[in-house]
């Protein structure tokens, strides 16, 4: 892509020299870039790129000779995050070129007890390994505990380098041909895009089990290319089109391996999935995980928008796609040379229900919108979208399954391909008259799920709307009120789905999830616009609440008589469902603008946002648990202040010019958990902290220090015009970031069971200036 970008931009010097009086407009920005941040925090720079150096900001022109048309446009294209676009164009074919990098950078200098041998393997060498085992080994069981562990890996993760930067670079491009005859109502197109992801990111499932999890660096190198077709035709009555698309995703790898720090041979027992503790100190030597498969999809689209009369437009549009995933073998039953099957194979060689997944769904989506005016103050609009998400992948039977590579367990089960179909009908009508608007409106949808928990759901949506448009005051409310519903809602059913043989439920059957319990809308809002007078000065003011409140009204305590003594916690065989029980979100903003003439603009804006989310839930030990007194709660606040203001000032006309912009962010986030008394504490142990939880009359168990941030930014640049096509600019900004939060303020490499790479992605304060030359010609 670049290559092409190079080429247009050869061509479009040279054009001004072949034909001066055709080009058009020009500009070349050239700089140096300083920054200076105090810490090696990758906030400062999560997604943007500020080197060190020379830049170059801006590189545009466009110009024309007879019928051509040309230009290209590139931004910071000595930077990560550059972007690039260019066009030919003679009135019959027209090629367009772009490119756009976006960085993302999740975290800097961390540490990991292991190595990179592979751009998809990390491990510890063998002595280590066969060190830390035979340590273990010799300890009695019951010393195993995370201090014992933590002083063991303590020298390694001090001597490891402080290294490790988990980054992502996406590269996007995107080539578009196009070819409209003259005096012809035929377009005929092609394009394509190609998307490439490489770096690295904390590996979520490199795990050895609930007492072992070692986070590494996950290795992304993704391709994702998307070859299209289309063309549409005009006439009188409307326009007819057509399109085909081919998308190919490929991921370099297919597997990434990772060693077990605490096992240098393979050994299984039944507690080896919680190992290394003092239920067991077996375990796999290394572990393997499956990263994003290769697949393809095809994609065709036919339609038409009709028309009827002056007033009446019908469109009309069917896609019909086709998704398969079958490149990639499965992984082994398990890496663990120790575990053997119920067949007396070696697990790790032991035949597989498929070689490959099979993977296949076929997609279908209708879409019509009809929209008519019968007078020239009403209008009446309609819109229908059936989306059918058919999953064919087949149905593997599995004996049974190799638990964190540790244990086998002889549970049978079956995969579960889930698919879905949704039909959304969506209709409103709009009345004006005068500066008067009104609206109102319908919305229904209903969604059909397989092997979930409810066999589908529908919610009904009103809405009312009305706006006022008078001189120089302009206002905006809207409304709306719904509820959605679900039929035959079966959690027990939906947890057998996945299982050969029937059993006990292991999850809480009275637990209502979000997406299909049943829950009302409420949400209201308005805007105020104001440009009095000459419009020099103008105010905008916007306030929107909105609330889901689910249904807290009892529910069948399923498979409840299973559990011995269960029973007496559901009177009448029902209880308070579990899940979330209201989210609500309300937002208040305000600009301001005052030109106070051609020389100078001020400007400024505040806003306020509330998140509160309440939800319970319930521990169980061994077997499920219906007792009240064990339910939790926790309220989940977010309340975030934003304000800043800016202005611009041309100092000289035509020579300097002014600009300066400062803003201030607060989020302060808390995490309310309650108990009630009466807790298990074979479930909730036994620490003081934790029975404050439930002492009535005092505030729940708090975590305060949760997702709370604070961001200051100051910026500033001063041009001046040198002369006619030149120019000069410098600028300074400055930015203070600082976050307070229980987990990202943790800086151990060794917790309680786990590995952490601790990338640091916290505070930071930071400088950055530059200077600037441009020149410009037309």
């Amino acid at each position: 892509m670049k290559r092409i970008l190079s080429a247009f931009a050869a061509l479009a010097f040279a054009l001004p020299v072949l034909a001066q009086e055709d080009f058009n407009i020009g500009e070349v920005s050239l700089g140096i870039l300083q920054r200076d941040s105090d810490t090696n925090s990758s906030k400062f720079l999560e997604y943007r790129d500020i080197p060190q150096g020379p830049v170059a900001p801006l590189i545009a022109f466009s110009g024309k000779k007879g019928e051509l048309r040309w230009g290209i446009r590139s931004r910071d294209m000595t930077q990560k995050d550059q972007q690039h676009a260019a066009f030919v164009d003679n009135g019959v074919v027209r090629f367009e070129a772009s490119y756009l990098g976006i960085p993302h950078n999740f975290g800097n200098g961390g540490k990991s007890i292991l190595s990179p041998t592979a751009d998809n393997g990390w491990q510890l060498a063998d002595s280590s390994q066969a060190y830390y085992q035979g340590i273990i080994a010799l300890a009695p069981s019951s010393s195993v505990t995370y201090p014992f562990l933590s002083n063991l890996v303590a020298p390694a993760l001090a001597a490891a380098p402080a290294n490790i930067d988990l980054k992502l670079l996406r590269g996007r491009t995107n080539l578009a041909f196009n070819l409209t005859p003259k005096d012809s109502n035929l377009d005929i197109g092609v394009t394509y895009g190609h998307e490439r992801r490489s770096g690295t990111r904390a590996a979520a499932g490199t795990s050895f089990g609930f007492g072992n999890v070692v986070e590494t660096p996950e290795p992304v190198r993704y391709i994702t290319q998307d070859v299209g077709l289309n063309a549409s035709f005009k006439g009188n009555w409307g326009v007819a089109r057509a399109a085909l698309l081919f998308n190919d995703f490929h991921n370099a790898f297919d597997t990434f391996t990772f060693d077990n720090p605490f096992r240098s041979t393979d050994a299984t027992d039944p507690s080896a999935y919680t190992a290394p503790g003092s239920g067991s100190k077996g375990g796999p030597r290394f572990g393997v995980m499956a990263l994003p498969p290769d697949n393809k999809a095809t994609m065709e689209t036919a339609g038409a928008t009709l028309k009827f009369g002056k007033k009446t437009r019908l469109t009309a549009d069917v896609t019909l796609g086709q998704l398969r995933q079958n490149e990639d073998p499965l992984l082994p039953w398990t890496t663990n040379t120790a575990i053997i099957m119920p067949d007396g194979q070696p697990a790790t060689t032991a035949a597989l229900p498929a070689s490959t997944l099979d993977g296949k769904i076929d997609t279908t989506s209708l879409n019509f919108f009809l929209n008519t005016r019968p007078t020239d103050a009403l209008s009446l609009n309609a819109r229908y979208r059936h989306y059918d998400h058919d999953n064919k992948t087949p149905r593997y039977e599995l004996p049974g399954y190799v638990r964190f590579d540790a244990v086998w367990e002889e549970i049978p089960r079956i995969s579960v391909p889930y698919g879905y179909t949704s039909d959304l009908f969506d209709a409103y009508a709009t009345l004006g008259k005068g500066a008067f608007n009104l609206e109102a409106g319908y919305k229904y949808n209903k969604v059909a799920r397989t092997f979930r928990e409810a066999d589908d759901t529908s919610e009904n949506v009103f809405r009312v709307a009305a706006d006022y448009r008078g001189g120089w005051v302009v206002v905006r409310g809207l409304g709306e009120f719904g509820s959605r519903d679900h039929s035959n809602y079966d959690a027990a059913a939906a947890e057998e789905h996945s299982f050969l043989e029937s059993g006990l439920p292991a999850n809480q059957t009275v637990l209502r999830r979000s997406d299909q319990a049943k829950r009302d809308l409420t949400r209201f809002g308005g805007t105020v616009e104001l440009s009095p007078g000459s419009g020099k000065a103008t105010l905008f003011a916007s306030y929107l609440h909105t609330k889901f409140a689910y249904d807290q009204a009892a529910v069948e305590c399923q498979d409840v008589d299973a559990f011995a003594g269960q029973s007496a916690f559901c009177p009448g065989g029902k209880q308070a469902p579990l899940g979330m029980i209201d989210d609500k979100y309300d937002t208040f903003t305000v600009e301001a603008n005052y030109a106070a003439g051609e020389r100078a603009n001020v400007y400024a804006f505040y806003t306020w946002e509330d998140g509160d989310i309440l939800q319970n839930g319930r521990q169980s030990g061994s077997t499920l648990n219906f007792a009240t007194n064990d339910v939790w709660t926790a309220n989940i606040t977010n309340k975030g202040t934003t304000f800043g203001a800016g202005v611009d000032l041309t100092l000289k006309p035509e020579k300097w010019f002014l600009n300066l912009f400062g803003r201030y962010q607060k989020i302060d986030g808390n995490n309310d958990v309650s108990l009630r008394p009466g807790y298990s504490t074979a479930i909730y142990g036994t620490s003081p902290a934790v029975a404050q939880c439930t002492a009535p009359g005092t505030t729940p168990c708090s975590i305060g220090a949760f997702d709370d941030t604070k961001l200051t930014s100051v910026w500033g640049s001063l041009k001046y015009k040198l002369a006619k096509q030149w120019g000069a600019a410098a600028g300074l900004g400055y930015e203070d970031y600082t976050i307070d939060d229980s987990q990202t303020g943790n800086n151990l490499n060794y917790m309680p069971a786990s590995f952490f790479l601790q990338a640091d992605n916290r505070d930071y304060q930071a400088w950055v200036g530059y200077v600037q030359l441009t020149y410009s010609w037309q």
